[in-house]
């Protein structure tokens, strides 16, 4: 018999171009999963804050997500922590110090730096309708939608919950006191819901959901405001709950006041606040759920860094590298995450960028735009699903801040050189329930130092297993300050960080520990940034 080879060569073209026939016929069949993320401001990971707070977002994940038990943020403090969460990259190559516009939190370095390379732009060039709404930056001046977002509720400056102006896709709106028409987290939801139940486009969404709550001044909406009225933090009970003048912290922390009979005061009702606040967060999630297809959406719930209830004697306030300021909640849940539970995986704000993407192409998403050389910054974050799927890839990571001061004394004696300082008085906050100290009585409120800038490596134990308690690399912190001040606890001994252990450790682990902060604190990229787990101490640790 004779075989044509015309026919053959036919039969094999055929059998080459057959995967891209199915890509072909089975391509419009895929639909890429919609994003949700939610982010709160100034929310502490307390257990009371989550089953007080938000329990009906922390009963959905844990039955239909999970629960990460590590999370953390990177730089604790509002815009460097959201320029991180946008990017998926540290402080270090986003640049955006502190929350101001001279050291890049908005203006020319968010243009070039963080706009371009956020989540939304990359969620677009992979073929997705995204929306903004809230607070974006804590100097967002209303002037024009950044880059990256198709539909826009911006907050211009910082968190506020009425008397503030909003930019809505480009036309700018004022709102007052009136709660059916101006509280904030309500026209949030609004917006939200309406772009991810709008039906006129078949591209997949995702909705970035950017809550003033809990930030002060804590405005709850009128139905909540006289809940939890007597409760207290449960901070006061920890052991370096007002715990001053300790020698073995840095300058800012260790020469705080203790709390007076206002501060004290401002500290618990400022609890109590921020709990009647977070009741519309939590009562709107629902209104969400009932709206969308969650059970097919990616969902990711998270804070931008913690909060302190005058551990140390400081209130109300966030920036130190300590646990309360680091730790935040974390939740995800969608066709991609365990359904129900708890992780123990180490998880930070920088990774949330990478999740979104990883789910995005996971699910079918493609590049229909631009490519990935022309971003200018890379993840220095992970895909929170290959660090479930890997849970000892990372265990180490870089915490860093640039402290805030201001350049003059003050003529009042409150703020000085070089510190954050101002009064606190009854007409802090304008709605019920009132600051209750008396008339013409304040108390000087501190929250920052230019001294307070810092880089760390915190070292987390994330196997349920012990250790000697002569190991001090279980599961630390150590933190090298401008100042030339260094901290280093030992979490597995001391997880209250009472204790600053730098002075006891050898000359080798201090050379050791400073090498380690050596080699991330100018990293690029996950892997260069993840070094740390490949690296050993490759010396006696014992002391």
């Amino acid at each position: 018999a004779v075989v044509s080879t015309q026919s053959t060569g036919a039969t094999s073209l055929l059998f080459e171009m057959f995967p891209l026939l199915l890509v072909a016929i089975f391509l419009p069949l895929i639909t890429p999963q919609n994003i949700l993320i939610i982010l709160l401001d100034d929310v502490d990971d307390i257990k009371e804050t989550r089953e007080k707070g938000f329990p009906n977002i922390t009963d959905y994940f844990t039955a239909n997500g999970v629960m990460f038990n590590n999370a953390f943020v990177t730089t604790p403090i509002c815009c460097p922590s959201r320029a991180s969460i946008y990017t998926g990259t540290y402080q270090h190559n986003h640049r955006t110090l502190d929350n101001t516009v001279v050291n890049g939190c908005d203006g020319p370095n968010w243009d070039y730096k963080v706009a371009p390379n956020s989540l939304g732009k990359r969620l677009q060039d992979l073929g997705y309708r995204t929306g903004m709404y809230g607070k974006y930056s804590n100097n967002y001046n209303g002037k024009k939608v950044p880059v990256g977002w198709d539909d826009w509720l911006g907050l211009e400056g910082n968190s506020q919950y009425y008397n503030y102006t909003v930019n809505r896709n480009g036309n700018r709106e004022k709102h007052g006191l009136d709660y059916k028409k101006d509280y904030l987290p309500n026209l949030i939801f609004d917006a939200g819901i309406s772009f991810m139940t709008d039906k006129s486009s078949k591209k997949p969404w995702c909705a970035f959901l950017s809550f003033p709550t809990a930030h002060e001044t804590f405005d709850a909406a009128p139905q909540h405001q006289k809940l939890f009225q007597e409760s207290t933090p449960p901070n006061i009970k920890y052991p370096t709950f007002n715990k001053t003048g300790n020698p073995g912290k840095h300058w800012y922390t260790r020469s705080r006041p203790p709390l007076n009979e206002y501060s004290a005061l401002y500290n618990r009702q400022g609890w109590v606040r921020r709990l009647q606040a977070l009741q519309s967060v939590n009562e709107g999630f629902l209104r969400i759920l009932d709206k969308i297809d969650h059970k097919n959406t990616t969902i990711i719930f998270t804070s931008d860094n913690g909060f302190y209830f005058g551990e140390w004697g400081m209130v109300l306030d966030k920036r130190q590298p300590y646990e309360v300021t680091v730790r935040v909640p974390m939740f995800a849940s969608g066709p991609h995450f365990p359904k129900g539970g708890t992780a123990d995986s180490v998880v930070l704000n920088i990774d949330v960028a990478p999740t979104a993407i990883d789910v995005a192409k996971k699910s079918g998403a493609m590049m229909v735009k631009g490519k990935v050389e022309d971003y200018n910054l890379q993840f220095d974050g992970a895909s929170m699903l290959s660090l479930l799927d890997s849970p000892q890839a990372r265990n180490s990571f870089l915490v860093e801040y640039h402290g805030m001061g201001n350049g003059v004394d003050s003529s009042d004696g409150c703020a000085h050189l070089n510190m954050r300082c101002w009064y606190k008085d009854n007409t802090v906050w304008y709605t019920q329930p009132k600051f209750n100290i008396p008339d013409g009585k304040k108390f000087c409120f501190c929250v920052d130092s230019r001294n307070n800038t810092y880089t760390c490596e915190r070292r987390v134990n994330n196997i349920q297993q012990s250790f000697s308690d002569s190991d001090p690399f279980t599961n630390f912190l150590y933190c090298s300050f401008s100042s030339g001040f260094n901290e280093y606890y030992n979490l597995h001994k001391d997880p209250w960080q009472e204790k600053n252990m730098w002075g006891t450790l050898s000359e080798d682990i201090k050379f050791e520990l400073r090498s380690r902060i050596g080699r991330i604190r100018e990293c690029r990229g996950f892997e260069e940034c993840n070094q740390l787990e490949k690296s050993s101490f490759g010396i006696d640790t014992r002391f």
